[in-house]
């Protein structure tokens, strides 16, 4: 089943994926059902009536990380349901964990890809799979729209300029942390809760994520001297601030706190809503709450991507 978003990207997916969808499926000689999304939550709906089903499918999602973030809500707890990603989106993260985006616009290798039971992010506003993020990061998602209708202004370049929009608003949350034999209480500009890599257009918060770990990785930014943010950005975004071990790098020491946890709570106590966005879709929380949920939904990957793949750390069946 492939679930297309006709408004995903700046290019109606419809038109380009329909022929392409039916010529790969002739050619290995199955007929699949083809659906285009009517209204936001719709993949959502179609999802929950194939849960409902107990009957074995494959569901493509063919737009953004909104889209597949939709599929993803009502496929969590059924294993008969296995979820793969066409990107045609704007952001397209979720697939930055795992290679390129072309690699997942090869719809004979998506016809052949192989099932994989990855670990998903359960919080009170629902599932997420890649990462859940708070603070100025959010902030910096809900900017993001502005700049990329300015033209040259891609996934990470428009992710660097809403960031450096945002910092100048001097942004800052008092915070108390609660997680797997860590409290914390202090001030912090961004936190990234990660159950992958990938995350604002390109930027690697947690380069060592897997999602078959039964672990979160968390990312704590304390407020950083405007003089020095480009520079530190420069290296969060390539992943340079944390070490395979774990270990914070030197440049980074004096503002980030990293561990990995089953579970966190985070209280705001400034009384100010703390903007979060879990895979892109927003909310002002004055609580958060992160677990993980082990193994509850399978994702479907190319088999090129399948056999080399540091994000996952079993193989598929």
């Amino acid at each position: 089943m492939f679930l297309i978003n006709p408004t995903a990207g700046k290019v109606g997916a419809s038109a380009l994926l329909l022929p392409q969808i039916r010529a790969a499926a002739e050619r290995v000689g199955i007929v699949p059902e083809i659906l285009v999304t009517r209204h936001a939550g719709h993949a959502r709906e179609i999802t929950e009536s194939c849960a409902a089903s107990k009957e074995e499918v494959r569901i493509y999602s063919c737009g953004g990380d909104g889209t597949m973030n939709e599929v993803l809500q009502s496929a969590a707890g059924h294993e008969q349901i296995s979820v793969g990603c066409i990107p045609c989106g704007s952001g397209n993260d979720y697939v930055r964990n795992f290679g390129n985006q072309s690699d997942f616009l090869d719809l004979d290798a998506q016809l052949a890809a192989v099932s994989f039971p990855v670990d998903l992010i359960l919080t009170p506003q629902g599932y997420g799979i890649d990462i859940y993020a708070a603070g100025i990061d959010a902030q910096v998602a809900n900017g993001i729209p502005k700049w990329r209708r300015v033209p040259l202004c891609g996934g990470t370049t428009a992710y660097t300029l809403s960031i450096l929009e945002a910092v100048c608003s001097s942004f800052r949350h008092h915070l108390r942390i609660e997680a797997d034999g860590i409290s914390l209480d202090g001030t912090y500009m961004m936190l990234a809760i990660c159950n992958a890599q990938m995350y604002g257009g390109g930027y690697c918060a947690a380069p060592y994520a897997s999602m078959d770990d039964g672990l979160l990785d968390v990312v704590l930014l304390k407020p950083v001297p405007r003089l020095r943010l480009p520079g530190l950005l420069k290296g969060y975004r390539k992943g340079l601030h944390l070490t395979p071990s774990g270990e914070v790098t030197q440049a980074f020491r004096p503002y980030l706190t990293f561990f990995r946890t089953k579970w966190i709570d985070i209280q705001v106590l400034d009384q100010q809503p703390l903007i979060t966005t879990l895979d892109g879709e927003c909310s002002p929380q004055m609580k958060l709450h992160a677990e993980v949920a082990r193994r509850s939904v399978r994702i479907l990957l190319p088999p090129k991507l399948a056999q080399n793949t540091p994000v996952l750390q079993t193989m598929g069946e």
